[in-house]
């Protein structure tokens, strides 16, 4: 090796330029890059927002309008936004009742046939209605079976599953009594023609798309 090529060598290094022997895709020599290119290139990818996922971002909603409807059932507020649907006739008030009602003994059903049905699309009060009973009973039930497999994990202790499950032997049935509680108030105001807005639920749905 010659004393120019070592001295230009050196003046390349002693410029902080760091030299890059691997060739690219097209089989051309990668260009040099500095270190200061490398650093700007490194703090621009941290900083660079991470977007979230779909399930990420319906835990975020879900975990935001939980907290409202804690705050509003604190309050006594059942509904918020009631209005009376003018275009609601008879059979629609009707259908959104026993939406509500349903519930009570045969979960999910109701709302389920009146969402598939063909006429039920062109009967917007009465889609409301099933869509918003339907999420209700979901969540309900949904919880409903997270509490009996976190109680049925937590027999294994003995003393501190006993009393747990003794518990949830209380509050389920309490839990069952306040929620058909709940849907008969539901159905009885969609009986009487009007729209409104479960606490927390509603809200999430429509941040869905889905009311």
């Amino acid at each position: 090796m010659s004393t120019e090529d070592v001295t230009g060598a050196g003046a390349t290094q002693s410029a902080g330029q760091v030299p890059v022997n691997n060739v690219g895709a097209n089989g051309e020599p990668m260009p040099y890059m500095s270190q200061s290119a490398q650093s700007a290139q490194t703090s621009q990818a941290a900083s660079a927002p991470v977007e979230s996922t779909p399930v990420e971002r319906m835990a975020s909603d879900a975990y935001q309008h939980t907290s409202e409807a804690a705050n509003a059932f604190s309050r006594g507020e059942l509904m918020q936004n009631s209005e009376i649907d003018p275009l609601a006739d008879n059979d629609d008030r009707l259908i959104a009742l026993l939406s509500y009602a349903t519930q009570i003994i045969i979960p999910v059903i109701m709302p389920a046939i009146v969402l598939l049905s063909e006429s039920s699309k062109k009967r917007p009060f009465q889609r409301y209605h099933a869509v918003q009973s339907l999420a209700f009973a979901v969540v309900f039930w949904g919880l409903l079976v997270l509490a009996g497999i976190g109680t049925a994990v937590i027999q294994v202790v003995p003393l501190i599953g006993f009393l747990i499950g003794l518990m949830m032997a209380c509050i389920v049935p309490l839990a069952w009594f306040a929620q058909a509680i709940l849907l008969l108030y539901y159905g009885f105001q969609a009986y009487k023609g009007r729209r409104f807005a479960i606490p927390g639920l509603t809200s999430f749905l429509r941040d869905q798309n889905w009311l």
